[in-house]
């Protein structure tokens, strides 16, 4: 509970506007990130007002890291999304925010990773870490392109 009005907060801080009380996106990063990124973020600001007390090399190397790993995870959980357009479509967000759109019928293979799984869409990877929620549809639509293109 208390996650979710930390989520809520953070939305409305980074303007985020949810479309009903369903999920997101066909695939998104699980809120729990939020909760990672900002253990990082006030690690890294911990490591930074020690590095204004007292100089150490170490505590500037945390605050760097720590801070940017906060936004990068912040970020990730923010943009990285599929939206299933119709059954023959689809959009990816990168993490950074670009957004293009996709054949399912381009699909021609997919990959897995140690730590997430890729999707090969005509000449361009889409990118689905392990941890993300994918719905019924988006695995079926996947699923499908993958027999027919396999």
């Amino acid at each position: 509970m208390k996650l979710k009005i930390l989520v809520k907060i953070i939305e409305k801080i980074l303007g985020m506007t949810r479309r009903g009380e369903g999920p997101r996106a066909d695939m998104f990063l699980p809120d729990r990130l939020v909760a990672m990124a900002l253990v990082f973020l006030a690690g890294g600001i911990a490591c930074a007002i020690v590095c204004f007390i007292k100089y150490a090399l170490w505590s500037v190397i945390c605050a760097v890291l720590g801070i940017a790993l906060g936004a990068f995870a912040l970020l990730c959980w923010r943009n990285q999304t599929i939206h299933v357009i119709s059954d023959e479509k689809f959009t990816y967000t990168t993490m950074f925010g670009k957004t293009r759109t996709y054949a399912f019928s381009d699909i021609r293979g997919l990959r897995r990773n140690q730590d997430s799984l890729t999707l090969f869409v005509a000449d361009k990877k889409v990118h689905i870490e392990s941890m993300a929620i994918l719905s019924e549809r988006l695995i079926t639509l996947i699923n499908k392109a993958l027999e027919q293109n396999g």
